[in-house]
This record gives C-alpha cells, structure tokens and sequence, in this order.
C-alpha cells in the first residue's frame, strides 16, 4: 500500500503538468482556428469552457480572452468588456494584461463611448512606462500608436511615434517600420507635409527594404495623399497604382477603399472619366459600415461631379446630398472624439496641477514657520505675498472650473441631433419639475417615436436615417416654446417637457407636430419617403411624486397610438 501511494506521489505532478501542457496546446489551437474558422473554433471553445474548473489563473485569462474576442467580432461589445475584466482579475502575464487594456479601447470605441475609451488608453499607457522588458514595451506602444491613429488623436499619435522609434533605435526592423508609418500619417493629418513626406520616403525604403511590403504600402499611399493635395497628379497616381497591387494580395480591404477612393480623384482630375466612374463604383458597392464612411463620402462628389458632366443633374444632387451627410456624420464624429480627448486631458492635467499645488501649499507652510521663527518682522510681507499667491490660485482655478463646465455642457448633448441627450434632459426635466411641485402647478410629458424608422435605415441607408433624424429634432426645436426641455431618448425616440402646461395645451402641441412631421419634405436627403410619428401624452397627477409615473402613462399612451395604427397622437 505504502509503495503505491509513493508511485502515485510521485506520478501526480507529471499528470498535472502533462494536463497543462495539454490544456496549453488546447488553448493554442483554438486562438488559431478562431482565425480561419469560426465554426470550427466555436466547438473548441465549448469543450474548453466545460473544462474551466481545472484551468490554472493564466489559462483561464487566455480562455476568457479568446472569448472576449469573440464577442468583439459579432459586435457584443458589453459583453466583451465583462470577459476582459475577468482576464484582469486573473491574469499573471503582462502580454495578457497589455491585450485587456487595448480590448477594452477597442470594445468602448465600439460603444462610442470615447471618453472611457482615451482613459483606458492613458491607463494602459502608464503600466507601459514601468515595464523593463524592451520587446514588451515596444509592442504595447505600437498598440497603443494604432488606436490613437484610429481616434483621430494625431498630436498623440506623433508623441508616441517618436518615442518608440527613440526607444528601439532600430533593434527591431518591424518596430521601426510601424513607427516611422505612423509618424508619417501623424504629420500628415497635422499638415506637417514636408515632415510627413520625408519621413514617408525613409518608411518605404526601410519596409521594403525589411520585406515588410504590406506596411511599405502605406507609406506609399501617404506619399501619394501629399502628391495629390500639391496637385501632383501622375505621381500620386503611379504611387497609388503600386499599393494597390500590395493590398489586393494580402485582401486588404480598409486599405482597399481608401486606395479606390483616391485613384477615384486622381483620375477625375487627369480627365480619365471611365476609369474614375470604375473606382469609385468599387467604394460606393462597399456596405455601409462606418470604417468604409470616408472613403464613401470621397467618392460620392467624384460621382456627383461626373453625373453633372453629362447632363444627369438629379443624379448629380442626389450624390451631393448623399456626400453632405456622410461629411456631417464624419465631422460629428470627430468632435466627439476631440471632446473625449480635451475631457480625459483636462483631468489629467487638473490632477496633475491640483498635486503640484498641493506641493506648493506644503512649501508655502513650511516657509512661514521658518519665517515666523527666525524673522517675526517679516511677517507682514509673507503675509501680502500669501494673499496674492491664493487670488492666483483662486483665479486659476476659477478657469480650470469654467473650462470643466464647458466640456461637461458639450457631454450633455447627443451629436447627431444637437439635442440633450437622455441623462442630461431627463435631469433638467427632474429641477423643472421641483420647481413645479413647489408652486402647485402642471408639468405635461410628450414621448415622441417614429413610425417604421428601421426601413428608412435598410431601404435607403443608415446617412439618410440619420438625416431623418436631424430633420425630426429640428422641427421639434422649431415647434417648441423656449420654456420646454426637448431631449433624445434614444434611436428615433424623443421625449418633450413642458413645465406648467395642462395635458390640453400638450395634446395640440403634439397634433401640430404630427402634422409637421407628415408634411417634411424628404426629396432633400436624395431620396422620397414619408416621416410620421407616434405620440403619447400625459401629465401631472397628485399621487406623482416624480417624473417616471408620468413618463410611463407617456409611454402606454404612445404604445396605444402605435397599436390603433400609427401616426396619431393618444393622451393619458
């Protein structure tokens, strides 16, 4: 019995460690098939799940990991944030660590939700700084360099750049090529062209050079981008006709629209109209994702331009108005992006300003002691220079608040529509409606929700749903009193507040706005369609003690309108 146990002593850790090599080889398998076959890769998945309870802590972040890429690429983005918050609890490696984080940037850009974004990249950013291991270091800074390309944040984005190709002094030929594209692409977008064209050139030669030929390309097509804004325009074609070639081997398609989109102008302006209208036919058959948004928007005055030449002037309109809202979704996205940036910067330079005057304060005592002890008969002196010191500090800090507030009244707004968005609406209706219990008046809610508004989506495109939107808010915003809190719930649903209104007045409001939503004429976003919408109404009773009994009636009603056909107002 004794020399049993003692051969099942010492057999169980070579059982344990052949488990997890096993297990290891496992998780190796399905992070490759996951690449090449979903399907297949999904099977894997759930065998290895159902063998959870014996994953050591790695193990387990690399399966939570494989799974929080899954719900990346089917578009589970709050799902996915869950996985990677379990892969940080357990995880060990910092590689692992350092995927969480850059997972987490892209699941909340997938979100919109920029803010959280930037602070997970600034997070990411301080852990790098510590890391000792150069390889380790480099790659996460690559990471962290193509996300703030991809966020628009360029002066970031150069910053990064610069270090890292400072900090590999070409130890690394990948390393350097990336940072010298992205340096390149960083100038570029700041108009920093004879930087950007330079720095190109050495990228090109260098990649090719390395056999990095995919990200040589780039280079190539920032070169031609500069070629064509100085109207150089058979270089820039010669030097895009080359890359495409580079991204049709690998199937690059991001790369792929943009270089289609490009060849689209550079034949337009070489008067080579057929092969212009064959590019830009490519870019405008692409679905309308937003990575493919930019390169749409080019092309679509490329074929505006092209169908006035010969004569088809609505086609023509209808291109420009297709290309003025692909440009107005573009800017907006953008300055959604930039507020993220200034809010997630100002912090950090508050924080950073707040320590270095709390530092200072500590100085400040320090010196007053020593001046109280040593020269009493310098104490009125300190005293002035005291005082004059905090009105400095007041004052900087009085700007510090102004500016947070801005950026604060800029978070309350929804892009698209220019209207308050939920949370900020909703809040200000809650003080109205204080305001109104106090002096024993009525507040009247209208909930707002537009009939069939997914076929405009998938009949004619999500720019001219979002045309409709913008149309929508601004005849609310035409219709309403300068007292009414008009807010975006969400989607195509809106909600107005009318403090000190009886249900009556309200009801009419929303029988106008019902006629005013019928009677938009929708030929000006390219296409011809009807909006209407469905309403409910309700307002103040004596058993309400907030706005959410109200807002609920507001909702039944509006239910009931939709459920009696549609295009019609109910009040509760």
């Amino acid at each position: 019995m004794k020399f049993i146990l003692l051969i099942l002593f010492f057999l169980s850790p070579f059982a344990f460690a052949n488990t997890d090599q096993q297990i290891d080889i496992e998780l190796s398998q399905l992070e490759k098939t996951m690449k090449t076959s979903p399907d297949e890769g999904e099977v894997l998945f759930s065998a290895l799940h159902d063998k959870s309870s014996i994953l050591n802590n790695d193990q387990l972040a690399r399966l939570w990991m494989i799974d929080a890429q899954r719900q990346i690429m089917i578009g589970n983005f709050e799902t996915a944030l869950i996985r990677l918050d379990d892969v940080q609890k357990v995880a060990t490696d910092r590689i692992l660590l350092t995927q969480s984080y850059m997972y987490k940037v892209t699941s909340y850009i997938g979100l919109e939700n920029y803010t959280s974004a930037f602070i997970e990249l600034r997070k990411n950013l301080e852990r790098v700084e510590t890391y000792q291991d150069l390889e380790l270091k480099l790659e996460s800074y690559l990471r962290i360099l193509n996300v703030y390309l991809d966020m628009d944040a360029y002066k970031e984005s150069k910053r990064i750049s610069e270090k890292l190709l400072d900090l590999n002094k070409q130890q690394s030929p990948k390393s350097h090529c990336y940072g010298l594209v992205g340096l390149g692409y960083s100038n570029l977008n700041l108009r920093l062209y004879q930087e950007a064209t330079s720095t190109f050139d050495e990228a090109y030669a260098y990649c090719q050079t390395h056999e990095f030929s995919l990200v040589g390309a780039m280079a190539l097509k920032g070169l031609a981008e500069i070629n064509l804004e100085m109207s150089e325009y058979s270089k820039a074609k010669e030097q895009l006709e080359t890359a495409l070639i580079v991204y049709q081997r690998f199937n690059f398609s991001y790369e792929l629209s943009r270089t289609n989109a490009l060849l689209a102008i550079v034949h337009y302006h070489i008067k080579e109209f057929e092969t212009a209208t064959h590019y830009a036919e490519l870019v405008n058959a692409l679905p309308n994702d937003s990575i493919y948004m930019l390169p749409k928007r080019k092309v679509s005055e490329i074929l505006s331009m092209l169908a006035n030449r010969q004569g088809r002037y609505k086609e023509a309109y209808q291109y420009q108005v297709l290309a003025h809202a692909l440009d107005m979704q573009i800017i907006n996205e953008k300055k959604v992006k930039e507020n993220a940036y200034q809010m997630v910067k100002f912090d950090s330079a508050e924080k950073t300003r707040e320590l270095n005057q709390l530092v200072q304060d500590h100085e400040m005592i320090a010196k007053q002691r020593s001046m109280l002890n040593n020269e009493k008969s310098s104490s009125f002196m300190f005293s002035t220079v005291l005082v004059g010191t905090v009105a400095f500090l007041s004052l900087m800090l009085s700007a510090a608040w102004m500016q947070r507030n801005q950026f604060r009244k800029q978070a309350q707004i929804d892009a698209l529509t220019g209207l308050y968005n939920r949370g900020a609406g909703i809040e200000k209706a809650e003080n109205e409606f204080i305001q109104v219990q106090a002096q024993q008046g009525s507040i009247s809610v209208i909930v707002i929700d537009l009939d069939w508004f997914k076929k405009i989506n998938d009949s004619y495109g999500h720019a001219t749903g979002d045309w409709a939107l913008k149309k929508v808010a601004d005849t609310i915003t035409e219709h309403k009193r300068a007292s009414d809190i008009v807010c975006r719930l969400g989607g195509e649903e809106f909600a107005i507040f009318m403090p000190f209104t009886d249900i009556d007045f309200a009801y009419e409001c929303a029988q106008s706005l019902c006629t005013a939503f019928a009677n938009i004429n929708t030929r000006y976003s390219g296409h011809q369609f009807t909006i209407t919408g469905s309403f409910g109404v309700s307002d103040l009773t004596n058993d309400d003690l907030s706005l959410d009994p109200i807002l609920n009636r507001a909702d039944n009603a509006l239910y009931k309108a939709k459920s009696e056909g549609r295009n019609r107002v109910v009040k509760s």
